[in-house]
């Protein structure tokens, strides 16, 4: 790791230091103390990895590490948290589980750590500080990776003379980064192309697709979703929790997902963060809509087929008023929490302050994890994204990033996320496969809405639903 790893490799040779205890000074030579981290299971976890010789010398700790698949991650966590087994001691916990567990009493506050020890949530982008990491006005997490969709196209081949020409003649308008959904439809539609066919220079000798979007039911609700915001859908009344998914902007939206499935890999319903990463960075794909680590991957030439040749735009919008209205829809992105049944509440707080203040630039700036910026200061250290080819090139990769994250539109964190969004899947899944129509999979998905919003008390949800959308507004975050 870059000059962090050097300066951990040289602490570890130091013989002994102190660390900050409740209320003083203890010496690190302490007996060594065993923490489980719950997490799901791949690059995420690596910074565990990376730093365990260092937890053990600084704070005492050896860290264990146990990895859950991605999709598995909830009912996982929530079935130790429910038989009070105290299995793990920290949990990588994506913030559409924080409502809900903290509720329950699973997550330990952090209030009183985070007075000893600043978590600098100043430096934190509003959307993860103030929405993502907190519930009831208490600190239950801290961020650890910031998500926001961003749209990554095949720049050599927008900017290709041929194709510009093709297109041109086609279409009646200049091949470009297509910023508007209309645009985004033509162009994946444009490139999606039969083997034996040519794309650029090459000719294929597999199909190359337009686009593709991730398919699975726990995230293809945003994937619908940045077309539902960026046309004014919400996800509730707010008077009455009534669902909203289901009117005209709703089908509207999906009616379109289902258009644009046909420009995609035929299982694009069964299509993940992987498979679309590497449909993508394999070059068989024009562009798509990911998460910030796909553009550093990208750049990287031991996971990608096509370095120099991605560009990074905001996700596409609609036109009002002559302007490009477009929402980025903010799904996943991991906290860092302590279960409420930690022996070592306090060790296990530096642990996560560690990883959260002290090493997150390194690890949101390599290809290695797939941890993104969200920390102001992120942004402003372009040198330190070594995977590009020049700062300049980082930087454009960290502008387009943020130009999302200003237009972010925030996950559901109520308690209950975590079903509605599922149900939502299930029923957009059916819709895009043609098992029924995108009017009668959203009515269904809003019938399963109530059903969820009454078993768990309409009018404490109705008010956790006014006061997350009243923090939305004054982030800048909701209309």
């Amino acid at each position: 790791m870059k000059k962090l790893m050097i300066m951990m490799c040289l602490l570890i040779l130091i013989p002994s230091f102190t660390v900050l205890g409740g209320g003083g000074k203890k010496e690190a030579a302490e007996k060594i103390v065993t923490l489980t981290v719950m997490g799901d299971a791949g690059h995420n976890l690596k910074p565990f990895e990376w730093y365990n010789d260092t937890f053990k010398e600084k704070f005492g700790v050896e860290v264990k590490i146990i990895g859950v698949p991605f999709g598995e991650l909830y009912e996982k966590e929530k079935v130790e948290f429910v038989a009070g087994t105290g299995a793990f001691d920290l949990a990588i916990v994506f913030p559409k589980f924080v409502g809900e567990f903290a509720q329950a009493g699973y997550l330990l506050p952090l209030d009183e750590y985070a007075q000893k020890l600043d978590p600098k949530l100043e430096d934190v982008t509003p959307g993860y500080r103030d929405f993502y990491c907190k519930f009831g006005g208490k600190l239950y997490a801290v961020p650890f990776d910031g998500d926001v969709l961003n749209l990554y196209y095949r720049k050599d081949l927008i900017e290709h003379p041929a194709e510009k020409a093709a297109f041109k003649k086609r279409f009646g308008y200049n091949l470009k980064t297509p910023e508007t959904w209309d645009e985004y439809m033509d162009v994946a539609k444009f490139f999606t192309r039969k083997p034996g066919q040519k794309v650029g220079d090459e000719t294929r000798d597999r199909p190359f697709y337009g686009t593709a979007f991730y398919g699975q039911k726990d995230q293809i609700f945003a994937w619908w979703g940045n077309g539902f915001a960026s046309m004014g859908g919400v996800w509730f009344d707010e008077r009455d929790m009534k669902p909203m998914i289901n009117t005209k902007i709703g089908v509207d939206a999906l009616e379109y997902t289902k258009e644009l499935a046909k420009y995609c890999p035929p299982d694009v319903l069964a299509y993940g963060y992987e498979e679309l990463k590497d449909v993508f960075l394999n070059g068989d794909c024009a562009m798509v809509i990911q998460w910030p680590c796909v553009g550093k991957k990208g750049a990287d030439p031991s996971q990608s087929k096509i370095v120099g040749k991605i560009g990074v735009g905001h996700v596409p919008g609609v036109k009002r008023n002559g302007e490009i209205y477009y929402r980025a829809l903010m799904p996943c992105g991991r906290t860092l929490a302590i279960s409420a049944h930690s022996k070592y509440p306090w060790k296990a707080y530096q642990i996560l302050h560690y990883l959260s203040v002290e090493t997150s630039i390194d690890d949101v700036s390599t290809a290695e994890t797939g941890l993104d910026p969200y920390r102001y200061s992120h942004f402003q250290k372009p040198e330190e994204y070594e995977m590009f080819a020049s700062v300049e090139d980082a930087k454009i990769y960290l502008e387009g990033v943020q130009k999302n994250m200003e237009k972010g539109y925030p996950e559901l964190v109520i308690p209950g996320a975590v079903e509605y969004e599922e149900a939502l899947g299930v029923q957009l899944m059916k819709a895009i496969a043609g098992e029924v129509s995108a009017r009668d999979a959203l009515d269904a998905a809003a019938k399963e809405w109530d059903a969820i919003t009454d078993r768990l008390g309409r009018d404490k949800q109705k008010k956790l639903y006014q006061s997350l959308v009243g923090g939305w507004r004054k982030a800048g975050l909701w209309d």
